[in-house]
């Protein structure tokens, strides 16, 4: 099947990292090993052996594509906790939408900006892990979720084994 949907594909030889939440949207800290490979940071991989591609974000909305389950793509926004949205040529506007339930985040490495407190949540509420120095390189994972929204204000990141939350103001996004 041709796929001539997406802006950017990048290599399909790429390890993805599942996220695991519990029901309050926390992640339970846990040592973690991960290969170090690199994508910009807006990658991520279908995990369904078949994604619809959408032209509004909702399941009643007109299929206009498809992807396969390894094909990466870039996502322009998110329009909520369950739809983003990507460009693609098979529509008049350029966009069109995929449920973020099938993707998970291809690896990305950034630096810090500052020394970082790495949290269990998505707040400086929540437990400090450990202390992340300045220009250390950690790996993206992805940004904090709830049932409703994806929260750019915290990312998820590992560094040395730990996984947890820490406030984008200090990471490096570019």
């Amino acid at each position: 099947m041709k796929h001539k949907l997406l802006k950017a594909f990048v290599s399909t030889v790429a390890l993805t990292s599942a996220i695991t939440f519990s029901g309050s949207g926390v992640i339970t800290p846990q040592k973690v090993s991960a290969a170090v490979i690199d994508a910009p940071i807006s990658v991520y991989e279908v995990t369904a052996s078949k994604l619809n591609v959408r032209s509004a974000p909702s399941t009643n909305s007109k299929i206009v594509d498809s992807l396969r389950k390894k094909d990466q793509i870039e996502i322009v926004k998110y329009t909520n906790a369950n739809w983003a949205q990507i460009k693609t040529t098979t529509t008049k506007s350029g966009v069109a939408y995929v449920s973020t339930k099938y993707l998970a985040k291809v690896q990305s490495i950034i630096k810090t900006k500052a020394n970082l407190n790495l949290r269990t949540g998505p707040s400086t509420k929540y437990k400090v892990l450990t202390v992340i120095p300045k220009g250390a390189n950690v790996s993206f994972l992805g940004y904090a979720k709830s049932k409703t929204s994806v929260n750019t204000g915290w990312a998820i990141v590992t560094y040395k084994g730990y996984k947890g939350y820490a406030s984008t103001a200090y990471l490096d996004m570019k």
